[in-house]
């Protein structure tokens, strides 16, 4: 259906008018520009010209794109290399401290429950709410700040390898490389040691979360010897990735038919 068609983006130019379009496309083209300018190397190496050797310093960008998965729509995607362990992406949105989420309305509760379509209510380990429902994915101010619309892995599928055993051939089954999560979650505090030196406090733009309330001194500081200016969450890479699309895993519920439980 030409109308439904979605480009490479992830966008539907044919359902937008043509305010919007011209926008959006504005947009799609500062993104890719800030992505070249990001990766390209800060530094000389001297003599080494090996692309892989200077892959290996991990200058990468993040990138929305049409999803690989089928019906899936936008996804994210790595434009350059990441070694494991590097804190790819960060969670947008509002921050709810676990004192005030409890002492929410039912109402509110429930709306939290019911109104999640997108998967985009993401819950800490100490049960600090993220709320990037409403966050921005294409006009946005930190370029890394796009956790929110990385996709659940796709069911995995399996290759037929073949086994030799006693002069007789078998097949066994085995998942592809590559398939399944390729990052996960992880909690962030921001603290007032990252922004020393920030007179005009530009840096704090750059970190996409706001309070719904402010936790209570007695929590906001906890387990921290410095103070937390903003709690929040990101990915980090579970294995080297390099120009490819991420995935981590949702943790959905074992009856959800997307859940594609992983080992």
């Amino acid at each position: 259906d030409e109308k439904d068609y979605m480009d490479e983006f992830g966008f539907s130019p044919n359902m937008s008018d043509s305010d919007l379009l011209s926008a959006m496309r504005y947009y799609h083209v500062r993104n890719l520009v800030r992505s070249s300018l990001v990766r390209r190397p800060p530094i000389s190496f001297g003599d080494v010209s090996d692309d892989d050797t200077q892959q290996r310093h991990c200058y990468h960008s993040l990138l929305p794109f049409k999803s690989t998965i089928p019906s899936a729509g936008r996804g994210v995607f790595v434009d350059g290399f990441a070694p494991a362990g590097t804190l790819l992406a960060f969670f947008p949105g509002k921050v709810w401290p676990k004192e005030h989420l409890q002492a929410t309305s039912l109402q509110t509760q429930m709306e939290f429950s019911e109104n999640d379509p997108r998967e985009q209510l993401s819950m800490r380990y100490d049960d600090i709410l993220i709320d990037s429902r409403h966050s921005p994915y294409t006009v946005i101010k930190n370029m890394w700040a796009l956790a929110h619309i990385v996709n659940h892995p796709p069911a995995p599928t399996t290759m037929a390898a073949p086994k030799e055993e006693s002069g007789q051939t078998e097949n066994e089954t085995s998942l592809h490389p590559h398939q399944g999560p390729n990052c996960g979650i992880v909690p962030i505090n921001f603290i007032d040691r990252m922004l020393e030196g920030d007179r005009d406090k530009k840096l704090r733009d750059y970190i996409p979360n706001e309070y719904e309330v402010p936790p209570k001194p007695w929590n906001r500081n906890a387990f921290e010897k410095d103070e937390v200016i903003m709690h929040g969450m990101g990915l980090v890479a579970l294995r080297d990735v390099k120009d490819e699309e991420l995935f981590y895993d949702y943790r959905l519920s074992p009856d959800t038919d997307a859940a594609n439980p992983y080992p």
